[in-house]
């Protein structure tokens, strides 16, 4: 039954109907919408909760990038994927299944509202059956990315607390700085030293590591912004949310063409940049107009 590429045929028969709701669906696992999501909380919600989502996230998507690498499984023939997706790195376990179970999963832990764990719950499902009905995954795939998902979600979430007071033991400096070698590190260990896998490299994550130790420090010492605005301006975060999203997003996808996903180190500046401009130079730049 599994890793059978047949049940994608059998999905489309069942739903030949779904292809263009399924690309949209898949859409909401991908990095433009992770980016977005975080961009938004940080700017127009919540700051700190905001952090500790992404740092949720870069555990689930980092570690999904090493298992991948260790189990190294191809993905199915690309031949039977939907016409116009693509897909990178190896297939098990799926990233979309792991990184969405760990994001809607701690969102609707912190959160604590029915509507919103079953909105998660959803969407990590639709997420999933997704991959499969593209025919850029296997059944086992989403099976494993969940599996692993939920285990790491269970385990940061009952051991925030202790987590949180161990690195409060250090400098903020000295754990920015750490954060930027790990990053730096990393990227050329997956260069370098371990195989690359198909069509894909170290760079986004790289980037997005050291991106974080760059841009939040800077924030907090030289803006320190309050997403907080006074009653009746929620224009202002509206405005905040649109222009920001448009520069940020620009940058991430303009900046492709001088600094290529293809090259690890260019990407890695490309992704580094991205972070810097959304949190650090678009909130001086908000602060500084009082948007």
């Amino acid at each position: 039954m599994f890793f059978d590429p047949t049940i994608t045929d059998a999905l489309r028969d069942l739903m030949p109907w779904a292809g263009l709701f399924f690309r949209a669906i898949t859409e909401l696992g991908s990095e433009l919408f992770f980016v977005s999501l975080i961009l938004i909380g940080y700017w127009a919600y919540k700051k700190q909760e905001t952090l500790t989502l992404a740092y949720i996230l870069l555990v689930a998507v980092v570690s999904n990038y090493f298992i991948k690498l260790t189990i190294a499984n191809p993905r199915p023939d690309p031949t039977n994927w939907y016409p116009g997706v693509e897909a990178t790195n190896y297939s098990t376990p799926s990233g979309h299944a792991q990184n969405t179970s760990m994001l809607f999963g701690w969102i609707s832990l912190k959160a604590r509202k029915l509507w919103l764990t079953i909105t998660s719950i959803i969407l990590i499902v639709l997420i999933g059956i997704s991959r499969v009905y593209l025919g850029v995954h296997y059944v086992e795939d989403i099976l494993i990315g969940w599996g692993i998902g939920l285990v790491l979600l269970v385990l940061l979430y009952r051991f925030e607390g202790p987590i949180a007071a161990y690195f409060a033991r250090f400098r903020s400096e000295y754990l920015y700085l750490s954060l930027f070698v790990f990053g730096f590190l990393a990227t050329a260990v997956t260069t370098y030293l371990i195989p690359v896998p198909p069509g894909d490299n170290f760079g986004a994550l790289g980037g997005l590591i050291m991106g974080l130790a760059v841009a939040l420090p800077l924030e907090k010492r030289y803006v320190g912004f309050d997403t907080q605005v006074a009653d009746g301006q929620k224009w202002r975060l509206m405005l905040r949310v649109a222009i920001g999203l448009v520069l940020v997003l620009g940058v991430m996808i303009g900046l492709g063409g001088v600094l290529p996903s293809s090259d690890v180190w260019l990407r890695a500046i490309r992704y580094l940049t991205v972070v810097v401009v959304g949190m650090f130079v678009w909130p001086a730049i908000f602060k500084r107009i009082n948007l």
